[in-house]
């Protein structure tokens, strides 16, 4: 037998006896402590109703002009002004194509030497497996939002990233050398593009749905059937549409609501709206106008003046809006019992002693209530350790 194979079944049989002796340990301890615990955490709960609706700005639609080959100079969701370059377009589609070889290399060329000027490049390997681990979860994340303008940003680092865990600075080095001579064997280019500019201020996207006639006048004209109508409606965009310009710093959702649902919403005030994937976040918006009701149904027009980027790919849409919010500890409802007085509490492990902590339910799950962080020591507190085991449990009982 090889020394090598003898002191690996020497090492295994070690941590065989380790990972062992560590379950054993816990094993005891469950046996000899019979409560079992969880710890108080913080927990939201939303109470709301789906509906769907349709997005509506003030959009101009950016044509290409009759050319094929055309390369878009601006990013999802960027700013431009009247005048401003959206695109270039050639008379050939190999004479862009060259181009944008041209400008993929200048920036990974550009990138790597930024990498190497910060020394990067011999950062420890933990480090780097961190960087890496998180490069592939960015991807992935820019992939399922079609965030291309960040994904060869990212697909680059990633890829430095993954030169210097497998082979260090030195071969960061030689792909930067290898990458500097296709650039110089590219040449210049030797021609200009004719540009596309922007016929109005906003922001850009290249997402064009045919909906782009739309505006905020044609609000004033929604009922149930003609919203209902227009959701269902199926469009397509200009052949030559290259994109559009959002403008004005206001947008309307329109959407249809059940009349019960309708009436918990009030004409001048707000609604809090979860667009799901478009947004990071929850959108605060003004509630415009209610109609009356028709078969049971409402049109309901929301504006905002907010997170207009984020949503710039929203157009037939389910939305959740949120009218209740509870946030407090979530506390297993095994875990709760009524003391000598009839008042909820629950009992929680302070160092080796049960105690007795009053708890305020505020709302109630399958399996938990939410309670009231407490106010003082006293109270339950985020943190704390519960004792979900009651038979037997009574304040100050010594816990083994």
């Amino acid at each position: 037998m090889k020394k090598t194979d003898f002191a690996t079944k020497i090492i295994s049989a070690v941590l065989f006896l380790a990972v062992l002796s560590y379950f054993g340990f816990y094993l005891l301890d469950a046996l000899n402590n019979p409560y079992s615990s969880t710890f108080a955490v913080r927990m939201t709960v939303q109470e709301g109703f789906s509906v769907t609706g349709i997005a509506i700005r003030r959009e101009t639609v950016v044509d290409s002009g009759g050319y094929n080959a055309v390369n878009l100079m601006l990013s999802e969701g960027e700013r431009i002004e009247a005048g401003g370059a959206v695109a270039g377009v050639y008379y050939d589609e190999n004479t862009l194509l060259k181009l944008r070889e041209i400008n993929l290399l200048d920036t990974k060329i550009s990138r790597l030497e930024s990498i190497l000027e910060a020394g990067q490049g011999a950062q420890d390997m933990m480090t780097l497996d961190s960087e890496i681990r998180s490069g592939i979860y960015k991807l992935v994340k820019q992939a399922r939002s079609r965030s291309f303008s960040e994904f060869s940003e990212t697909a680059m680092e990633l890829e430095a990233n993954i030169l210097s865990r497998t082979g260090g600075e030195s071969d960061l080095k030689a792909r930067l050398l290898s990458l500097r001579q296709q650039r110089l064997a590219m040449g210049a280019p030797d021609y200009t593009p004719v540009k596309i500019v922007a016929p109005v201020s906003g922001l850009f996207t290249s997402n064009v749905d045919g909906f782009e006639s739309l505006t905020e006048e044609d609000l004033l004209s929604l009922t149930v059937r003609r919203l209902t109508d227009l959701m269902g409606d199926e469009r397509n965009p200009p052949s030559n549409a290259i994109g559009k310009i959002i403008s004005g710093v206001r947008w309307y959702f329109a959407a249809l609501i059940d009349e019960e649902n309708a009436s918990l919403l009030t004409v001048g005030g707000t609604a809090t709206m979860v667009f799901g994937k478009y947004a990071g976040s929850e959108i605060e918006m003004d509630v415009e106008s209610i109609s009356a009701p028709e078969n049971g149904k409402c049109v309901v027009i929301f504006s905002s003046s907010k997170s207009m980027a984020d949503t710039l790919a929203v157009r037939v849409q389910s939305v959740k809006i949120v009218h209740s919010e509870y946030s407090g500890i979530r506390v297993p409802k095994k875990a709760v019992r009524l003391n000598e007085e009839g008042r909820a509490c629950v009992y929680t492990l302070t160092g080796a002693r049960a105690e007795e902590k009053l708890i305020k339910i505020i709302y109630e799950l399958d399996e938990y209530y939410i309670a009231e962080s407490g106010e003082t020591a006293e109270g339950l507190q985020f943190g704390d350790e519960i004792i979900t085991s009651t038979k037997g449990i009574y304040d100050g009982k010594i816990i083994k």
